[in-house]
């Protein structure tokens, strides 16, 4: 039975992948926090490997604030690029398997075409700067390993869009959201699901990088309304222009991503992200989380 390690396991996409762990006996998973695996700190992942060996990694560690990442670049770097460069050190030398994960923000969102895996990449802010930074390092290794582009990142864990327009609406009457900032969501669940259910594929590591993102083509604005309509609420919503809300990182415009390589190479069928909002938003309403 093949082992991984789920590091990172106590942001959002760490238990997106304790939530669905149990469906997949095929697999042994050991879920560690930063607290016992910290990938900045080599020595914590070799005391874990003696004491729990696995024959993977899948890093879900990452510096994930935008916005603060502007003024910790030493913070946003060090997780995000040499963190990741520690992962690969310690897979290249036991002989294991590293699945990683980043970001639309690699991409200046001007194409308006969705983008493709080998598209060029050009990140306007610092986050998406070291999110690169960290891809570069994988592409440069020759452990083997895969890097699975996800973009609008939502779950019921965690901090998300999601979840902070529920928060929001319980306490405003009306919300402001921009309107010309495009992508596909992502439901968490839905990515650890696809990630465990093919990692044994015999093509899961034939590419370098994977883009994952559900469904049809959306606005931060369309977005919001969505999940207003689907939670129930009465709180209204107004579009907005990127240029009348400032943010302190830039955000790119448009990075639809293109999936048709992940799902022609493991013969997916990505569902849209409207039916995973309404299990997400169920899940919260529900308390049935981690």
């Amino acid at each position: 039975m093949p082992s991984y390690l789920v590091t990172g396991a106590a942001g959002q996409l760490g238990k997106c992948f304790q939530f669905v762990g149990a469906e997949f006996e095929q697999h042994r998973l050991f879920f560690s926090t930063h607290l016992e695996v910290d990938i900045n700190k080599t020595e914590t992942l070799s005391k874990y490997y003696a004491q729990n060996p696995f024959d993977g990694i899948i890093n879900c560690a990452a510096y994930t604030n935008v916005d603060n990442a502007e003024t910790e670049q030493n913070k946003a770097f060090q997780t995000n690029a040499r963190g990741v460069q520690n992962l690969i050190d310690f897979a290249k030398n036991m002989n294991l398997k590293l699945i990683h994960f980043s970001t639309d923000f690699v991409f200046d969102g001007t194409k308006e075409a969705p983008y493709l895996e080998d598209d060029t990449t050009n990140p306007i802010n610092v986050y998406g700067e070291s999110k690169l930074a960290g891809e570069e390092i994988l592409t440069k290794s020759n452990c083997q390993n895969v890097c699975v582009r996800v973009s609008w990142l939502f779950s019921p864990f965690g901090k998300n869009f999601v979840r902070t327009i529920i928060n929001l609406i319980q306490y405003r009457a009306e919300l402001v959201v921009v309107d010309d900032q495009f992508g596909k969501p992502t439901y968490g669940i839905d990515l650890a699901r696809n990630i465990l259910a093919n990692i044994s594929h015999p093509h899961f590591f034939d590419f370098p990088i994977y883009h994952f993102a559900q469904g049809h083509k959306t606005s931060w604005f369309e977005f919001a309304k969505k999940i207003i309509g689907q939670y129930e609420s009465l709180c209204k919503v107004k579009p907005t222009k990127t240029q009348k809300n400032s943010t302190i990182a830039l955000r790119p415009p448009c990075t639809v991503l293109d999936t048709q390589r992940i799902e022609k190479v493991l013969s997916l069928s990505i569902r849209n992200w409207e039916p995973a909002l309404s299990e997400c938003i169920k899940l919260i309403k529900t308390n049935e989380i981690i």
